[in-house]
């Protein structure tokens, strides 16, 4: 072949490939990735708080043809390759490579972090198509309406109200209720932490071991009485015994001074009782308070010291030594039972109890009211069935409060009422005690 024909050839050659170029290049600005749809998996802790999300990113291409942009195949790419950077990073360091298909998912992302992506499209490694940037915040604020609500960091707090219904898996219930209807939440479930500290103070302060001195600090059995049975000192039990004793004797004392001289006088009653307190009654009653004294931390123990005191000082005065014995240890049983009422905070538990109904009804009535009110926004050839659901669902959410409410409102009495009858038993059982020794003044 002659050179002036190569020569033609090769100038053939060369304007045939940039022809080619020419129209690739026309081709590659006709081209644009457009992005579809970005799908969120949340993925929670145990309290059905989030941890981390999923997004699974949908795309498509599109051809511009005539000034209007149609949807092109997607083979017209080959690989596409996308980039997921936060703000701040280099996108060149955060990108996917060789992805197939027209999706891809971005596993465990952080919570609270901005992200942006964009996604490239390849074709026999020539760049062929791009897409906007677009941006992904997973914020910590509540956005019911979205395909991820977040928490917000005050939820984390054991105190939110968000925590039960999140551990029986209605967490989006308090997410989607309104302002008042989370403050019911947090008040009921407040209400239910504070039971629980009064509880453990009326533990600590109503223990029968507390009460009355038992024999080991941990008394188990069937009921009151029977722990009062099988635990109580039998040293505590032998002061009473021997304080009624002591009544007894001095009661014979005077009998059988009655009977020896044959006193009819009142006056020589009363002289033969005081002799009997000269002699030994004044003094037994010292001895008995001696050894009362280790004692003096138990409230029945106060009790009895209070009514020996007493007897110790009105012992003299027959017929009138009663009164005062009696007189001085109600005194003291109705304060050491107001003590120990006031300190366990019992009566909270009532309060508490009668409040947490009340506030899941305003829960209950706030939440509603909303349902209803999103029906004045709704156009008028809505159907039935989307009206039904609309009202359903709102009236769903605001029910969970009065749930929640007469839930926290009934364990709340249970527990009040158990403790108001143990009080009663305590005071019940220093009557006991005390009648088995005041019946013989």
């Amino acid at each position: 072949m002659s050179i002036k024909k190569r020569f033609t050839c090769l100038i053939c050659f060369i304007l045939f490939h940039l022809g080619i170029l020419s129209s690739l290049r026309g081709e590659v600005s006709s081209f644009k990735i457009y992005i579809s749809d970005i799908q969120n998996v949340v993925h929670k802790n145990w309290m059905g708080l989030p941890r981390s999300v999923d997004y699974t990113v949908y795309w498509e291409v599109y051809q511009k043809k005539d000034d209007k942009w149609n949807p092109a195949d997607l083979s017209v790419c080959e690989s596409f390759q996308l980039y997921c950077y936060r703000e701040g990073e280099s996108p060149d360091d955060q990108y996917y490579d060789q992805i197939e298909g027209n999706f891809f998912t971005l596993r465990n992302k952080q919570i609270g972090i901005e992200y942006r992506l964009f996604i490239e499209g390849y074709a026999n490694g020539v760049h062929v198509a791009s897409s906007d940037t677009a941006n992904m915040l997973i914020g910590k604020e509540i956005r019911a309406e979205g395909p991820l609500a977040i928490v917000q960091w005050h939820q984390w707090f054991p105190l939110s109200g968000r925590i039960p219904m999140a551990i029986i898996g209605r967490g989006s219930v308090f997410d989607n209720a309104t302002k008042a209807g989370k403050i019911a939440f947090h008040l009921i479930w407040n209400f239910l932490i504070a039971s629980i500290v009064i509880m453990f103070s009326c533990f600590r302060y109503m223990r029968i071991s507390k009460i009355f001195p038992l024999k080991h600090r941990l008394s188990i059995g069937r009921g009151f009485d029977d722990v009062y049975a099988q635990g109580v000192s039998k040293e505590f039990q032998s002061i009473v015994i021997e304080w009624r004793d002591l009544v007894e004797e001095a009661n014979d004392h005077v009998r059988q001074g009655l009977e020896k001289d044959n006193h009819v006088q009142l006056e020589d009653i009363r002289m033969e009782n005081v002799r009997f307190w000269r002699e030994k009654g004044a003094e037994k009653i010292r001895h008995l308070l001696d050894r009362l004294y280790k004692f003096r931390n138990y409230p029945v123990a106060r009790i009895i010291q209070a009514g020996l005191e007493n007897h110790e000082l009105g012992g003299f005065r027959w017929l009138e030594v009663s009164k005062e014995v009696d007189r001085a240890i109600e005194n003291r049983a109705s304060s050491e039972l107001e003590y120990i009422r006031r300190r366990s905070h019992v009566d909270w538990l009532w309060n508490l109890g009668t409040l947490a109904p009340l506030i899941g009804l305003f829960g209950t009535a706030t939440g509603i009211s909303r349902a209803f009110a999103s029906l004045v926004y709704l156009q008028m050839d809505i159907s039935q069935s989307e009206l039904i659901q609309r009202l359903s669902e709102g009236i769903f959410e605001a029910l969970w409060t009065t749930i929640e409410g007469l839930f926290v409102g009934v364990l709340l009495m249970l527990l009040y009422y158990f403790y108001n009858n143990k009080l009663n038993w305590i005071y019940s059982k220093w009557e006991e005690i005390y009648v088995h020794v005041s019946e013989k003044l």
